[in-house]
């Protein structure tokens, strides 16, 4: 009787918050409300306190070092002085043992992090008008329940019982409107999301008309600046000064560049509307192979590079649109060609597998590195890598190439190591005559 005399009453709240941001906010919210307010930062401090101070109410966090939330609460009400004082414990309930815990503890009340204001006020306001009724209720001699096939024995009166699952309940109330706010408002924003979309897929289609429209429009122009300009150089070069070669020169080659930028911005515009057609035929493919090689030769022997092709003497067979997969076949090709150094080489190579021929274009140039390979087929995308000599690049071309080789149900995809050269695969089903 003497120790109780010495503790002197308070109608302070106090708080045992080991975060100093989450102590200070509610200790705002409370001091608002017009309550007076104790904070301290763990369990141990909180024992001290109470040895001399007796608080209306004990607001603890669960979670804090040296003394948690729990043990807390057990000193507290396993003392005589101090087993009166109503005790709120924070925490995220994220488990129901939390709340056997709480139940052992002898806890009045938990209220979940983070807390609504509101909510927090009237759990206060209740426990303060009920403390009366608290302190006359006759407590029981305790019980022993099983959960989870877990024994349990349950100190707290049958009131504290009744007020810590009746607040377990209005918290999962609480968190269950919040949730079905937050799935309305995620309803709304997905519907949003799909009226954007929506509207992002017409102006898309928009884009792609305009675009066909401006390369179809500038391609024939262009092709005669091009025709033109190699025809001048063909049959007056040695005529012209070296000043007035080079500017046809420069005219050939700009204008060759611009009209593969316009033939690429029509592949790409007609394979993003999903109108690319496949016309497959059957197809020899060495033959076939052999011929674009040929082709190609003419363009790599101007930087000196020599083609190699290597087949296995199969003469494998294949249904596939010889125009789409020649196009395909020869930017791997003017690929290899373009970043490589005169006097190297690019090896062709045709296999066949089971099910499928596989053709190899592999260079023994810069390669590319590890930073920019995921780039290579996504639209307008570029390396890091120059071309060897000036060559232009609209970064539209193995996009192309790809859904190309993905319409025919193959695969099209590369190994590569930075100054070692890079292999770029292209696999094609033989019998797909779909």
């Amino acid at each position: 009787m003497t120790e109780q005399k010495n503790i002197q009453l308070c109608d302070e709240i106090l708080i045992v918050e080991d975060s100093i941001s989450q102590a200070e906010q509610l200790k705002f919210i409370l001091e608002e409300n017009g309550y007076k307010t104790k904070t301290l930062q763990n369990g141990k401090q909180a024992i001290a306190y109470l040895q001399k101070q007796k608080p209306v109410m004990v607001i603890s966090d669960v979670l804090m070092p040296e003394m948690d939330g729990y043990e807390l609460c057990e000193l507290i009400k396993k003392n005589v002085d101090t087993k009166d004082i109503p005790v709120i414990l924070l925490t995220a309930l994220s488990d129901p043992h939390d709340v056997i815990r709480g139940l052992q503890a002898g806890a009045d009340n938990f209220i979940t992090k983070p807390y609504n204001e509101q909510f927090l006020k009237s759990r206060i306001q209740y426990i303060m008008l009920n403390k009366e009724i608290r302190k006359n209720s006759i407590s029981g001699m305790g019980m022993e329940i099983m959960f989870a096939g877990n024994k349990y024995f349950i100190n707290s009166d049958r009131m504290q019982i009744i007020d810590l699952l009746l607040s377990t309940y209005e918290n999962a109330i609480q968190k269950n409107d919040e949730l079905a706010k937050a799935n309305h408002e995620l309803t709304i924003m997905h519907r949003e999301l799909e009226r954007k979309n929506n509207e992002l897929e017409k102006l898309n289609i928009e884009k792609n008309k305009f675009l066909g429209m401006a390369a179809h429009d500038l391609r024939n122009p262009l092709s005669v600046i091009q025709g033109f300009s190699d025809f001048l150089i063909e049959e007056t070069g040695d005529k012209l000064s070296k000043t007035h070669l080079d500017f046809l020169n420069i005219i050939h080659s700009s204008s060759e560049a611009m009209l593969q930028m316009v033939n690429d911005l029509l592949d790409i515009t007609l394979i993003e509307s999903g109108n690319l057609e496949l016309h497959k035929e059957k197809i020899y493919f060495t033959a076939f192979l052999e011929q674009i090689i040929s082709i190609n030769k003419v363009f790599a022997s101007k930087k000196n590079i020599k083609l190699n092709f290597n087949h296995d003497n199969t003469h494998p067979v294949t249904y596939c649109d010889p125009g789409k997969i020649q196009q395909v076949i020869n930017n791997l090709i003017s690929n290899s060609t373009k970043y490589s150094s005169s006097g190297t080489e690019v090896d062709i190579n045709l296999s066949s597998s089971n099910s499928n021929l596989i053709i190899s274009v592999k260079d023994h140039g810069q390669g590319i590195p590890a930073k920019d390979k995921d780039k290579l087929f996504k639209p307008f995308s570029r390396t890091s890598v120059q071309s060897t000599a000036g060559e232009k690049s609209t970064g539209l071309g193995l996009v192309i190439a790809r859904k190309i080789v993905e319409g025919h149900n193959g695969k099209i995809w590369f190994e590569s190591a930075e100054g070692l050269g890079s292999t770029f695969y292209i696999s094609l089903p033989f019998d797909d005559n779909k």
